[in-house]
């Protein structure tokens, strides 16, 4: 099949995810007055992952932009009919990588070998990269034998801090803001048209599971209404906590000004 436009490369981050929580949205009664007026959140309550999720996706997306034009991006691609997608994959110099981006916003990461610890909870980022990077190096492989294998990538966001003890031997674990300065620091294995090849059997939508869509311009931008609106909310609670907090002092303040009254009353 010709390609006569990069479709797939036209993808936004984190595509497939807003597709889902769009989905998931329109199942959700809409807040009345009172609920908008005490700061309600307007995900439904299996929204949230999606949301977190599509944030991170969109982080790194970010992220990879700086990188400069030798370096070729795909966002969410989708693999399979489980609904399952890469949510980054990035052709370049230093070789072919499927990056699973994840927010774990203010929490510490701990990374020694396979096991990754976020807070007291071990999540397997480690065995789902792999699988990813072996599905892809799989699918390549059947077009191109000479294309290097696929390494996986965990970028976290986000984070308050995270300790690398030793790195997984088949994994990197990066975060977003050191991602591009890592990949460009990597030595050259593929060269110029081996990556031109690669990108050109990425590019084919019929390898991928991608059913039409909105404009990824759209899909971006309902995101984004969706999550200025998941931010006033979250201000307003704030405000109403911190009322609460100013009156419950004044409260205090107030029974401790009327304590020698009453003991000078008894």
């Amino acid at each position: 099949m010709t390609i006569d436009a990069p479709i797939m490369r036209l993808r936004c981050p984190a595509q497939s995810i807003i597709e889902v929580l769009l989905l998931e949205q329109r199942l959700v009664t809409p807040r009345g007055l009172l609920e908008r007026l005490v700061g309600r959140s307007p995900l439904g309550a299996d929204s949230v992952r999606c949301f977190d999720a599509a944030r991170a996706e969109i982080a790194v997306g970010l992220a990879l932009a700086e990188l400069p034009r030798e370096w070729i991006v795909f966002h969410s691609l989708p693999v399979g009919d489980s609904g399952a997608d890469v949510d980054h994959l990035v052709i370049g110099p230093g070789g072919v990588f499927a990056l699973h981006s994840d927010r774990q916003a203010r929490k510490s990461v701990l990374v020694a070998g396979r096991s990754v610890l976020v807070g007291a909870r071990k999540i397997p980022y480690i065995r789902e990269a792999e699988y990813e990077a072996v599905t892809l190096t799989t699918l390549l492989s059947k077009r191109m034998p000479r294309a290097a294998s696929v390494r996986g990538v965990v970028v976290l966001v986000d984070t308050k801090s995270v300790t690398v003890k030793s790195q997984p031997s088949r994994v990197k674990v990066v975060e977003a803001a050191d991602l591009c300065a890592w990949l460009q620091g990597l030595p050259p294995v593929l060269a110029p048209f081996d990556r031109l090849e690669i990108t050109r059997f990425v590019e084919n939508p019929a390898l991928w599971q991608a059913l039409a869509a909105l404009e990824p311009a759209k899909i971006l931008q309902r995101f984004g209404q969706l999550e200025a609106e998941v931010t006033r909310a979250r201000r307003t609670r704030l405000r109403w906590m911190t009322l609460g907090m100013v009156l419950s002092t004044l409260g205090a303040l107030h029974v401790l000004l009327l304590i020698p009254q009453i003991v000078s009353a008894l």
